[in-house]
């Protein structure tokens, strides 16, 4: 017999007398997918820290084939291979973009990967969107990344709760050495950016094998040490968002039907497709009315009275 209380997926229903979605009805979906995963000791780091590493997140077989197909990008890119031992890429990151276009069927399930999306989803909502999938290959050299925030374009003070989140796929070792993330811990709860040198001090290495999944809250203060070993530290980032924040690239836009028809469909609501703003003329405004009223009930209730 299920014990938990009603809010967290007990016997109650999840819909009022008029058919709108009540609160405790999502909050037991969120509860399922992290007891379905057992999640729970990642979202108390996420809670707690800002920050939680899924080791074992890409298999082997999966890291050779994102790292093939970055590698193959950025050459692409840069009009010459990668060296393996780094001097293509000494003291620089490359920025490989668009990786979810251009590199096709492994990136489209990487974004919809079923132990993070849930934590994701987490600290998102259901609603959350995909706002960039980027790789990046660092070489040797002294250039660090400084510490920062990923909540970009939100004034200060940045509300508690996430607006963006990150992760970040290491198809290669991390390690402090290889000039791996470094996290300053609970700095997601100060609400603000670093300023002035601020978590210089603070930020630790988060060294982690091969194939591991780091997830961090969009105010976690982070950066990266730099590269002092030969060779190429390899990383896949997909950024998420809150559905009312602007994505960094557009793939509502860019990605066609047959795309869609291939993947389940919460792939068409993380690209927008399904996010109710954004008319450009009465027929597209008729369009995105209707397709308000059709997911009111899972709207809060106020704006659902708009529909």
């Amino acid at each position: 017999m299920d014990q938990r209380p009603a809010a967290l997926g007990g016997p109650a229903a999840s819909k009022g007398a008029d058919g709108f979605r009540l609160i405790t009805g999502h909050l037991a979906d969120i509860d399922a997918l992290i007891r379905e995963h057992q999640l729970e000791r990642h979202v108390y780091e996420l809670d707690l820290t800002g920050f939680t590493v899924i080791k074992d997140a890409l298999r082997p077989d999966a890291i050779a084939v994102l790292e093939r197909a970055l590698l193959a990008l950025a050459e692409e890119d840069d009009g010459a291979p990668a060296d393996p031992l780094g001097r293509s890429h000494e003291d620089r990151t490359q920025e490989v973009m668009l990786l979810l276009t251009r590199a096709g069927r492994p990136f489209e399930e990487l974004i919809l990967h079923p132990v993070v999306l849930p934590l994701i989803t987490y600290l998102l909502g259901q609603s959350c969107t995909i706002s960039s999938v980027t790789g990046y290959i660092k070489g040797p050299g002294p250039a660090a990344l400084g510490v920062h925030s990923d909540t970009a374009y939100v004034p200060d003070p940045l509300p508690p709760y996430a607006q963006v989140a990150n992760v970040n796929y290491c198809l290669t070792d991390y390690t402090a050495a290889g000039g791996c993330l470094t996290v300053v811990p609970g700095s997601h709860r100060y609400c603000h950016r670093p300023r002035d040198g601020q978590g210089v001090r603070e930020a630790v290495p988060v060294e982690v094998p091969a194939g591991a999944a780091i997830v961090f809250h969009g105010n976690t203060w982070h950066g990266a040490l730099p590269r002092i070993s030969p060779g190429l530290r390899l990383t896949l980032s997909t950024l998420y968002s809150r559905m009312y924040m602007r994505p960094q690239e557009r793939y509502d836009e860019i990605i066609g039907e047959d795309v869609l028809a291939r993947n389940p469909p919460r792939f068409r609501a993380l690209i927008g497709k399904d996010v109710p703003a954004g008319w450009r003329s009465n027929s597209d405004a008729e369009r995105i009315a209707g397709l308000r009223k059709a997911n009111a009930p899972a709207y809060y209730r106020t704006r659902s009275e708009h529909a």
